[in-house]
């Protein structure tokens, strides 16, 4: 069967079942990061792994600016709150080193510093749950109780607590 598929240049995987909403989230993201001239989202997304949270919370890139027609060479310009922008000055090549590890070459050359008044905190997401009772519990572990596999069970009970939890 997968020889005549072939023939007619058709794929011969299908794609069923649940797809992971992450894939769908970023590629929408990719597509307006690029806009900004992000071409590797995973800057944005590792923003916090890359600089560390302290860092984090005080400045941010907002876009990279690559000459024409090149991969090499690429500004990037961090928002940064006005008063850390001299230790970010001083953190400038630990910051090149450590987000060209993500391009697995060295894209970007120089950071350019923009300091700004104020940078909103990120919004914390409230969450609507409760705790649950000694027999929910109870049930989800006996729900998943035949399962063979220890890793899906820990996250079949992991979701059923997390569904139940919910206001």
């Amino acid at each position: 069967m997968h020889q005549n598929l072939k023939q007619y240049g058709k794929r011969s995987t299908t794609t069923a079942g649940l797809k992971n909403v992450n894939f769908s989230v970023n590629k929408v993201a990719d597509n307006v990061l690029k806009k900004r001239g992000f071409i590797e989202s995973a800057v944005v997304y590792r923003w916090t792994s890359i600089v560390g949270k302290e860092l984090s919370e005080w400045c941010y890139p907002t876009r990279l600016s690559f000459p024409s027609n090149k991969t090499l060479g690429a500004t990037m310009f961090l928002d940064v709150l006005g008063a850390r922008s001299l230790e970010l000055q001083h953190l400038q090549p630990i910051i090149l080193e450590r987000t060209n590890l993500i391009f697995g070459y060295a894209a970007i050359k120089k950071i350019s510093i923009r300091q700004v008044h104020g940078i909103e905190p990120k919004k914390r997401i409230k969450k609507n749950v409760r705790s649950l009772t000694f027999e929910e519990e109870k049930w989800v572990v006996e729900s998943v109780k035949g399962t063979k596999s220890q890793e899906l069970k820990n996250a079949l009970e992991t979701l059923g607590k997390a569904i139940l939890s919910k206001k």
